[in-house]
């Protein structure tokens, strides 16, 4: 992959941004132009510096979430639901809703009595997928900010891609929390859990879904928005098991 000069995108995971995000920014925004004009004295070309998303524009989550590709990763049996939420920060925050019937009172009784918790029931959150394009980013400077931003991050490869992970205490549970630097869309991407979920292995799902089906395509403003899933095809004429 290319390597792009850097402006850091300062964001605390699961914490308000406000002037410590701003002045962050700020800050890459000028070891950026330091770099770009060590580049030219050195020789390079000068280069503009264009975000992933420009103009703070923001992308619809039903172009860059495909919710029936997301749903066989996720390994769900319903069909999922995407919807757009409200985040200043993100150029998108899509959360994707479990699919199915929801259940009554008297049947979530009965699921207590055989398992500890509910977990995700239908029409809950089992995760959102945030990404943040609007400034320009490069794996090696994301990936040494990640355990300095804040102590508690990670270091993580173990979705088989590099990401800052963030361990956070829900209940009795220590739930994921996952973010990462993708060298395709140029674009910082974050992942965590619904209320509900506590689940680290459909978050890890969720977190590699987001890195294997975002692409280029995606995170184009005004990009088409993504595919149905065909319909299953008719049984042929005479096939089957007859009655």
């Amino acid at each position: 992959m290319r390597t792009t000069i850097a402006i850091v995108l300062t964001l605390a995971l699961g914490a308000a941004c406000g002037k410590g995000a701003d002045q962050g920014a700020e800050e890459a925004r000028k070891q950026a132009e330091k770099e770009q004009k060590e580049k030219v004295a050195a020789g390079g070309a000068a280069t503009k510096l264009i975000p992933p998303v420009p103009n703070r524009a923001k992308l619809e989550c039903a172009s860059l979430i495909n919710a029936a590709q997301f749903k066989q990763v996720l390994g769900e049996v319903e069909d999922i639901t995407v919807v757009d939420v409200k985040n200043a920060d993100a150029t998108a925050s899509c959360s994707l809703l479990r699919g199915g019937k929801k259940l009554t009172r008297a049947e979530q009784e009965a699921k207590l009595k055989k398992e500890p918790r509910l977990g995700v029931m239908a029409g809950e959150e089992i995760c959102n997928v945030a990404t943040f394009c609007w400034t320009i980013e490069d794996a090696e400077r994301f990936r040494k900010k990640c355990t300095a931003e804040f102590k508690e991050n990670k270091d993580d490869e173990s979705l088989g891609f590099y990401a800052c992970m963030r361990v956070i205490m829900t209940g009795a549970n220590d739930v994921n929390t996952y973010k990462f630097f993708d060298d395709d869309t140029k674009c910082i991407t974050e992942i965590h859990a619904g209320p509900s979920n506590v689940d680290n292995d459909l978050i890890g799902k969720c977190a590699k879904a987001a890195h294997d089906l975002i692409g280029p395509d995606q995170i184009k403003v005004g990009a088409a928005p993504a595919a149905p899933a065909a319909p299953a095809e008719a049984p042929a004429a005479g096939s089957g098991s007859g009655s």
